[in-house]
């Protein structure tokens, strides 16, 4: 029982430290101290996005839901996600409110779990493994705070061109500024670079599957279009499209792309810190053919 109690105490003392650490990357110095959470700030994204790019339509807020419906799910085949559920867009929208329009059932929670790589040379790891993976790594940081994300051109990915965006606020007012707070800086960098390192062009041609951070399903969103799946103003398509499943709903024939296979951060939860590495492990099982092995040939 003592064993027990210090087990309780310490993951509750650890819980307290993950969300010190998580609320420091919010502005510290006008909206942490007033208690906001993250929820709260995608929740905002969620509705700028939507009356922009979703122009309001409530068709745009249940492909919203489609994106929980199927993260969830795959989360199912997932022995180490901590959310599986086979649930409905309806249950979605049913869920109860947590920052409108976000709902219990777009978020992931906070939640305790690890996750290990081990990083090395190429000598060494072929020293300890047969198959080591070469990785390419790269970056992006921006800021929350809406003062500091000023206006800038749009950086252009591989599979974009000149001129692309010039007139995106035309065909969606309110798009006037970039990033806004409709997509992640950040996030279009770390894709910026890493492109260009890998050789990759295009990812939907390139690529043969993508482990987003859909902390809320208007991230995942918001990502489609800051690593080039989509253009800007269109990651909504991606899912309509059925192109992100691993099996197409509407054609019945593979999805283009699949994402998230691993149930992602909606279906598996978020261990803050090593979530990004269990996405890691995930695709390693995608390239050794280990997948069926962890998640099962169903």
């Amino acid at each position: 029982e003592d064993g027990i109690r210090d087990a309780q105490e310490s993951r509750g003392l650890g819980d307290v430290y993950k969300r010190q650490y998580i609320s420091c990357a919010a502005d510290k110095d006008w909206e942490t101290p007033l208690g906001h959470i993250y929820t709260g700030y995608y929740a905002v994204m969620a509705q700028k996005y939507w009356q922009v790019y979703g122009k309001e339509e409530e068709s745009f807020r249940r492909t919203l839901a489609e994106i929980s419906v199927k993260n969830h799910n795959y989360a199912v085949h997932n022995p180490f996600a901590q959310a599986p559920m086979r649930i409905t867009v309806d249950d979605v929208l049913k869920s109860p409110v947590v920052a409108y329009p976000l709902r219990a059932l777009d978020c992931c929670l906070m939640s305790v779990g690890a996750a290990c790589v081990i990083l090395a040379d190429k000598k060494t790891a072929y020293k300890l493994t047969d198959k080591p993976l070469l990785l390419w790594i790269a970056a992006g940081s921006h800021t929350l705070r809406p003062a500091d994300r000023r206006h800038m051109e749009i950086p252009l990915l591989p599979c974009e061109h000149e001129g692309q965006y010039d007139d995106l606020p035309k065909k969606f007012p309110g798009a006037t500024r970039y990033p806004g707070f409709t997509g992640f800086l950040a996030a279009r960098m770390a894709a910026y670079y890493v492109y260009r390192m890998a050789g990759i062009k295009d990812p939907n041609k390139d690529l043969d599957l993508v482990e987003l951070h859909d902390a809320f399903t208007i991230s995942d969103v918001q990502t489609y279009e800051d690593i080039g799946i989509r253009p800007y103003s269109q990651g909504r398509t991606y899912v309509e499209s059925g192109d992100c499943y691993l099996k197409n709903p509407k054609t019945g024939k593979p999805g283009k792309l699949p994402a998230n296979l691993s149930g992602g951060l909606i279906g598996c939860m978020h261990a803050v810190g090593a979530t990004g590495i269990m996405q890691v492990n995930e695709c390693m099982w995608h390239l050794h053919n280990r997948w069926g092995e962890i998640h099962g040939d169903d």
